[in-house]
């Protein structure tokens, strides 16, 4: 007569497979959530610093250099405002990026240059717009390819302290 209580080797076996396919189905669920937790928010690598800011300083050579093309009356109005946004957009970009970077467990020096570079960052921003305003004004054009400049050099003397 066959074992009608179920509890013969073949029923064993069976919830020992189903135990194995619970395990593997709950390690299968968990790894979502390990890597949602893991990322968040990480230390920044000086070499993640550097790259930030070479971005930066590359947005701001290419301000200076667009500004002072502007002052000198070299571009059709809606050239320069397409360009200008698009700076604009790129800046606002580097920005978000930047903020994922920037951790207290940072070590000081790395801490210290992404604050410098978001700073200059916002400052660039801000240019950016006023240039917008400025167009077609050769004089206001060049004090802001000149405070371009000036932010292009705290730019790179943040860079070369690291």
């Amino acid at each position: 007569m066959a074992d009608k209580t179920n509890h013969g080797p073949a029923h064993r076996q069976r919830l020992n497979l189903k135990g194995e396919h619970h395990r593997i189905t709950g390690a299968f669920l968990a790894l979502p959530l390990v890597l949602l937790l893991g990322c968040g928010q990480k230390q920044a690598s000086r070499r993640e610093v550097q790259s930030a800011l070479l971005k930066s300083i590359s947005l701001a050579s290419e301000s200076e250099i667009f500004i002072q093309y502007l002052g000198q009356g070299r571009s059709t109005s809606n050239f320069a405002l397409g360009h200008l946004q698009y700076l604009r957009d790129e800046i606002t970009r580097t920005i978000s990026d930047n903020s994922k970077l920037n951790t207290p467990p940072s070590p000081a020096p790395l801490t210290n240059a992404l604050a410098i570079d978001n700073f200059q960052l916002r400052s660039l921003q801000q240019e950016v717009d006023a240039s917008r305003q400025s167009s077609g004004q050769p004089s206001a054009l060049d004090a802001s390819a000149q405070r371009i400049r000036e932010i292009r050099i705290t730019l790179q003397k943040a860079n070369s302290s690291l």
